[in-house]
């Protein structure tokens, strides 16, 4: 029987007659239907699986995620289930068809907004009316049928009546008056009922009981029975006391599958016990559950994830945790509508997908994992993992200007790489031959404002001499980062002239200076410049050690100095050039400057130079382990992470001035090698002369949870041997991390504060529980007595310091009101997972005015 209660006063009456033209376009096609005698809601039969009375909880009847579920069930399992549950039901000349065998001719019914989608006419069997019905309402099979059976027992029976599918759901029937006959019929009142259930949803505030507060609920229709306070926690639960009107009392539990006493209601009694004997758990659904749609690379250092997350025991948006290489990268909240899942999810439970874009990464390969992280029982679910490679973007730039004048072409721009936020090198080719190279050194805001994230010093300008009269083709090239390789950005075409002479006015003589040359181990440092002012371009040089010719270049190292007084030039007109392998002792140093346009190299003089042995200088620069030119170095550390670990180190090797190389085994298997050339400024303090890029840092990923064991070489030259620096074991662990706490896992908090004030008490604390990222529940008891419970979010940012990894959503802060003048206490609970025990932390006094 039902009592359906008006929105205003919660007195029962019949379902609004609104509703009355949409039901009566459901045609009745059954023949022979009769008035029998109703079922007793409390008549039902015990299941094998029975359930257990203490698990029922009067606020928790069902879960919301269990209740509009419209893809539980389709038809062919409708179907198979009732076939199951009434294998005795057979055909009866005399009396309406079994369930499993019932159809019915109905007409369409058109959609009704916000509640449920249209349904195709025609004749249908049961199991076909309830699967439709529930995927066009969101309303679970499970729940109809479920529903059939405690109104009626039509579900079971193996003798039906036509009382029986002319009132199968109960609705429009109240306890106080008679059914109404507009809705008489299987296919009505399937379709009545689901439509009344997604009206309470749809409107949660207007009716008598509501989810989220305590509410007064009759015992029974005879209201001297008394009422019971009852803490309703889902919608789902709120629409089954409106639809039955009755909580329980001590007597109807004591005897779950039989009789109380003459106050005892048994209508939510008997949907919880038959939906759990049927299937399961109402309240319980298990870990969550979802699919990573597509996981994309970009060329701009980023991956896009993208799917959907849901949890059974919730129709709230989960939070999805991402890791990348084995470190937590981001969490975002899936939330985004997803009209696609209507069939998955059902037509009013959509929004649980997500994308986000993960920033930051390097070029190369990538370990992308994704975590639903679960709510209520349950635990995490790894959604998948996925390697994906994110490739260098390509360069950019542009000829601005391109101006030929007299011998010579003047070009301005702008380049860059959108994998770095550094001045871009550049190159510029004139009929396809090398003519100017140089670095972004400009301010281009203009440039900026497009590309974000490169910086602002993108521009340059450059005249180059020395270019034959005629039409020329000037290419503009940039290095593509992270490699070495330059690619062509922009082309223009420009008309030469032909050249006067020098810009100085003078014959165009070769100018320029050869300033020291200093000894070092086993090396030379020449320090010069030149400018040539026939050409624009850099001057040519070569060197001759003791009478022999051993290099060869392009004098173009910067000298602002030089620029200063000769501005024509620029500042790339220096020599600065490290002669290396030297034996240590005295030796002669000839410098030759080419003068154009003879080609002729000209001699700026010979200077004399002692080296030192190649053991490294002696001003402190020598290898730790004081022996002639052994490469010497430590290996540090080797720190296990989230499927990863990372190797730090550093390493120097007196015979050279290149970074060493390294090789590593990973439990005893090689893996690949690398460069030791990590910034180390504390090494560089203690070995001055090889600078601050000698150190080991390398992050391994993709390795499994457990123990392993890192072999790290360095590389000694001159003989090329690997010589190794000894194995460390580290530890490698599974995500989500346990937490910053490394406590196990133990809910963790603080219960702050109780301040009284006039009628009301505020409640101040904090909580995180390592196991989740979500913010923890609570409850609390007032002069002993349980109140509304909640969740920890309030902004708490001074946990937030301490506790990085959960953000600052992790604070207690709720104001009671309503309260008597006097002393209270107040005790709080935080609630503990996966266990889900509410931990204790205390009982305050406090005085309210």
């Amino acid at each position: 029987m039902r009592s359906i209660q008006t929105e205003s006063d919660g007195r029962r009456r019949r379902p609004f007659r609104t509703s009355l033209a949409l039901v009566a376009a459901l045609a009745v096609a059954v023949s022979g239907l009769t008035f029998g005698t109703i079922l007793s809601e409390q008549t039902t039969t015990e299941s094998a699986s029975a359930a257990v009375a203490g698990d029922f909880d009067p606020g928790n009847i069902i879960s919301d995620a269990n209740f509009y579920n419209g893809s539980a069930m389709n038809a062919a399992a409708v179907q198979s289930f009732l076939t199951s549950v009434a294998p005795n039901c057979r055909k009866s000349s005399s009396g309406p068809a079994c369930l499993k065998d019932f159809s019915q001719k109905m007409s369409a019914i058109g959609a009704v907004s916000g509640r449920c989608s249209a349904i195709a006419g025609g004749t249908k069997s049961a199991a076909t009316m309830i699967a439709q019905v529930g995927a066009a309402c969101g309303i679970s099979q499970k729940v109809l049928l479920v529903l059939l059976q405690k109104e009626q027992g039509i579900v079971t029976t193996s003798s039906p009546t036509s009382y029986m599918y002319l009132h199968a759901t109960g609705f429009a029937c109240p306890d106080t008056a008679p059914c109404d006959p507009a809705y008489f019929g299987f296919g009505q009142q399937v379709y009545a009922a689901a439509l009344q259930f997604k009206r309470y949803q749809s409107s949660p505030t207007s009716w008598a009981y509501q989810a989220g507060r305590t509410n007064s609920i009759l015992l029974n229709p005879n209201a001297a029975c008394g009422r019971k306070s009852v803490y309703i926690q889902n919608q789902a639960t709120a629409g089954l006391y409106i639809y039955t009107p009755y909580t329980p009392n001590t007597a109807a539990m004591s005897n779950l599958y039989g009789s109380g006493d003459s106050c005892s209601a048994y209508g939510n009694r008997n949907f919880w016990r038959m939906y759990t004997d049927w299937f399961g758990s109402a309240t319980g659904g298990g870990n969550p559950y979802g699919n990573v749609d597509a996981v994309t690379p970009s060329s701009t250092s980023s991956i896009t994830v993208s799917g959907w997350a849901v949890d059974p025991d919730t129709t709230s948006a989960l939070r999805v945790a991402f890791y990348v290489d084995g470190a937590g990268a981001k969490t975002v909240t899936a939330n985004v509508n997803r009209p696609d899942l209507s069939a998955t999810l059902g037509a009013n439970n959509l929004k649980h997908g997500f994308s986000t874009e993960l920033t930051g990464l390097s070029v190369g390969k990538h370990s992308v994992c994704t975590y639903a992280i679960n709510q209520g029982k349950g635990s995490n679910t790894l959604l998948g993992c996925y390697t994906r490679t994110v490739v260098s973007a390509p360069p950019k730039g542009a000829l601005d200007t391109v101006t030929g004048s007299a011998g010579t072409i003047t070009a301005s721009g702008w380049v860059l790489d959108p994998d770095s936020a550094k001045p871009a090198p550049w190159k510029i080719l004139v009929d396809g031959v090398s003519k100017a190279t140089g670095t972004a050194d400009r301010t281009r805001t203009d440039v900026a404002k497009v590309y974000k994230g490169v910086g602002s010093t993108l521009g340059f300008s450059k005249t180059i001499g020395g270019i034959t009269p005629g039409t020329r083709t000037v290419a503009l090239y940039t290095q593509d980062k992270p490699g070495t390789d330059y690619v062509k950005v922009a082309s223009k075409s420009v008309t030469v002239s032909a050249p006067t002479t020098g810009k100085t006015g003078k014959t165009g003589a070769l100018r320029g200076s050869y300033e020291s040359v200093t000894g070092g181990a086993g090396t030379a440092t020449v320090r010069g410049w030149a400018i040539d002012p026939d050409v624009w371009d850099p001057v040519k040089y070569k060197i001759h050690v003791d009478g022999v010719s051993t290099d060869s270049g392009t004098a173009n190292a910067t000298r602002t100095d030089v620029e200063a007084k000769h501005p024509s030039w620029g500042s790339d007109v220096g020599l600065a050039l490290r002669l290396t392998g030297l034996s240590a002792g005295n030796h002669t140093v000839r410098v030759y400057f080419q003068d154009l346009p003879s080609g002729t190299y000209k001699s700026f003089g010979t200077k004399t130079v002692k080296v030192t042995s190649a053991t490294a200088p002696s001003s402190g620069t020598t290898g730790k382990t004081g022996k002639t030119g052994s490469v010497t170095g430590s290996y540090e550390s080797v720190t296990g992470g989230v499927y990863s670990a990372t190797v730090k180190g550093w390493a120097i090797d007196p015979d050279v001035w290149d970074p060493v190389k390294y090789k590593m085994h990973l439990d005893g298997v090689a893996i690949a090698p690398g460069t030791v050339n990590a910034k180390r400024t504390d090494v560089e303090a203690v070995h001055p002369g090889w600078g601050s890029d000698v150190g080991l840092s390398v992050q391994l990923t993709g390795l499994s949870a457990g123990t392993h064991t890192v072999r790290v070489y360095f590389q000694d030259l001159p003989s090329g041997t690997y010589k190794s620096f000894g194995t460390k074991s580290f530890t490698v662990i599974d995500p989500p991390a346990t937490g910053s706490t490394g406590n196990g896992g133990v809910v963790k908090g603080s219960f702050d504060s109780v301040t009284g004030g006039k009628g009301t008490i505020t409640v101040r604390g904090w909580a995180i529980d390592p196991d989740v990222w979500d913010p923890v529940k609570y409850k609390m008891h007032l002069d002993g007595v349980a109140i509304a419970p909640g969740t920890v979010n309030a902004t708490r940012t001074d946990v937030q310091k301490n506790y990085p990894n959960w953000g600052s959503d992790v604070g207690l802060s709720r104001v009671l009101t309503g309260l008597k003048p006097g002393t209270h206490t107040v005790r709080v609970y935080y609630q503990d997972l996966p266990s889900g025990t509410y931990k204790s932390f205390g009982t305050k006094t406090v005085t309210v005015q």
